[in-house]
């Protein structure tokens, strides 16, 4: 060994200033995030229902790839790339680490697909008779928590004080009005805890959680495992199993994408990545893209930017009915 090192000492020496500081680049986190151009993906691919009710065309969620704490390697490589979006994570949430991250992730999206699919029976019973949902309201489920709090990401909220989690609405507001020392009741890895709420420290923010009755459901559905998390296709999943219970095509052959959240009332909420997500509907021949108003603005300055735009139109959308009454109504613009 000591013949190699005296003999090599030159190279080894040469290799080191080369190949640490590309070590350390390649490895080393910083506070940055970053948003590049994702994929569209069919949501009847995601979940499967047995009707007889077909869609000519088809409706699709699409994702963008985020970069949490990115490298600085990573932040080098992307520093001119216009399709690249990076920013400052801000402080409050530097403290959650990449398995907290991933799992927030998906609780916002199984929050998602279950007030979809709520909403989606719920409103298609409205027009077909043999729809049937039966489910209810479980908890308040943590997917942010302030450092330093008592509160940890998966603890599931059933109530608070002498509220349950049987009337949602009165649990609702006994957490908006929390005080000092209320007793939080949550369930933490299968087991009962009791949290007296610190107003200094413990600022979380939560998704709603429901307990559906696969077994009941009609038509029946399947809910396939995917590698996409969040909750911004929300709008397009209700569409797109909506479509699957009533007896009309709000496709009209069309392939149909966007984003949005869905909320348990009904409203299309904001998202991020707005930039990214509508090249990536371009590129994919997409013919109808739904916003949520909230990132018209965004969505309509990269609209603009883009050649080809006019094969596809952009269209502001702020409720889940609002979205069914334009696609019922439309006529081949494009």
């Amino acid at each position: 060994m000591k013949y190699i090192l005296k003999k090599y000492w030159i190279h080894i020496v040469f290799m080191l200033i080369i190949y640490i500081p590309i070590l350390i680049i390649t490895i080393t986190r910083t506070n940055y995030s970053l948003i590049l151009k994702g994929d569209t993906q069919k949501f009847a691919s995601v979940v499967e229902i047995e009707s007889d009710y077909k869609e000519e065309g088809s409706f699709s969620t699409i994702y963008v790839i985020s970069m949490e704490k990115s490298t600085i390697f990573q932040n080098l490589i992307t520093a001119n790339d216009p399709t690249v979006e990076k920013y400052e994570m801000s402080t409050s949430y530097t403290h959650l680490n990449d398995i907290e991250n991933y799992n927030s992730s998906k609780i916002d999206y199984y929050s998602s697909i279950e007030i979809s699919i709520i909403t989606a029976y719920t409103e298609a019973k409205k027009v077909n008779s043999d729809v049937y949902i039966d489910y209810k309201f479980q908890s308040f489920e943590v997917k942010w928590y302030k450092a330093g709090s008592n509160f940890r990401i998966n603890d599931k909220i059933i109530g608070i004080n002498d509220i349950g989690n049987e009337d949602k609405s009165l649990l609702i507001e006994g957490l908006r009005n929390i005080k000092n020392n209320d007793v939080i009741h949550i369930i933490r890895d299968g087991k009962n805890v009791d949290i007296n709420f610190d107003t200094n420290i413990d600022s979380i923010s939560v998704a709603e959680r429901y307990d559906i009755n696969y077994d009941t459901i009609f038509p029946k559905l399947k809910i396939n495992n995917n590698n996409v998390g969040g909750p911004s296709g929300g709008l397009l999943q209700t569409l797109s199993i909506y479509n699957r219970l009533v007896p009309f095509d709000l496709t009209h052959g069309l392939k149909i994408a966007g984003t949005g959240t869905i909320n348990s009332n009904g409203t299309v909420g904001t998202i991020g990545g707005i930039r990214e997500k509508i090249p990536t509907a371009l590129d994919d021949n997409i013919s109808i893209f739904l916003c949520a108003k909230g990132n018209y603005n965004d969505a309509l300055e990269a609209y603009n930017s883009l050649n080809g735009r006019s094969k596809m139109k952009l269209v502001c959308i702020e409720t889940f009915s609002e979205a069914v009454e334009y696609l019922r109504g439309f006529s081949d613009e494009i």
